[in-house]
């Protein structure tokens, strides 16, 4: 009898370390899951903002800053807020010097600095942006838009139409769900208003002069073409 309980408690354990192990692999399995589900929804919202003309990329409204403390909150980033609204992002997380200023244009700029991206669970309805409790995975995306000033524009010979050379667009997904991953996922590009120096920086102002010059065996000569 005592070597049947023994028996008995030895598979208990065994069974109890496998069950420990499946649902690590379970949970490994959903934060993959939902990690590529975070991946997709900052391409497709990175996408979206490319696709803006230029002069409407810009916030429609003021992004809020809803959390202070939490570096795993993309919120936390923002800096000259008032009431909430904010004025500057900090796009890199580990950089407080790369803290720019937001394009905000709350009559022309059409991307929204927050929105839901929700996944619904197979043959299940009812899983919408406002109502969640039927979706298997739940991600707020965030788009923050800032003036990038890029050092180029100083330089003899480029003209930028102002002190703004680019526009930045930086993606912020936090998983919203149970789970991880608990830290966001960031994407970020540059937007080009594609108004700069010359066509060619080989060339000068004229056909007859140039900006950079070239060497020709031992002459130095103007580089064209």
């Amino acid at each position: 009898m005592i070597e049947v309980l023994l028996a008995m408690v030895v598979l208990v354990v065994g069974l109890l370390g496998v069950f420990g192990t499946l649902t690590g692999a379970s949970n490994s399995i959903g934060a993959a899951e939902r990690a590529a589900v975070m991946a997709q929804a900052g391409q497709q919202a990175l996408q979206a903002a490319e696709a803006v003309p230029y002069a409407d990329l810009a916030d429609s409204s003021a992004p809020v800053q809803t959390s202070a403390t939490s570096t795993t909150n993309p919120t936390y980033y923002l800096s000259g807020c008032t009431a909430g609204a904010c004025t500057a992002y900090q796009w890199n997380p580990s950089s407080t010097s790369s803290a720019e200023s937001l394009a905000i244009d709350t009559t022309a700029g059409k991307v929204a600095p927050l929105s839901t991206a929700v996944v619904p669970v197979p043959s299940t309805s009812g899983c919408t942006a406002t109502a969640t409790a039927n979706c298997q995975i739940t991600v707020s995306v965030y788009v923050f838009v800032t003036n990038s000033t890029d050092s180029i524009c100083s330089q003899s010979g480029v003209t930028c139409a102002s002190t703004t050379s680019y526009k930045r667009v930086t993606v912020a997904v936090k998983n919203t769900g149970s789970g991880g991953p608990l830290n966001p996922t960031y994407l970020s590009t540059f937007v080009s208003n594609n108004v700069g120096g010359l066509t060619d920086p080989l060339d000068g102002a004229t056909s007859s002069t140039s900006l950079t010059n070239c060497l020709d065996g031992t002459t130095t000569v103007a580089c064209t073409n």
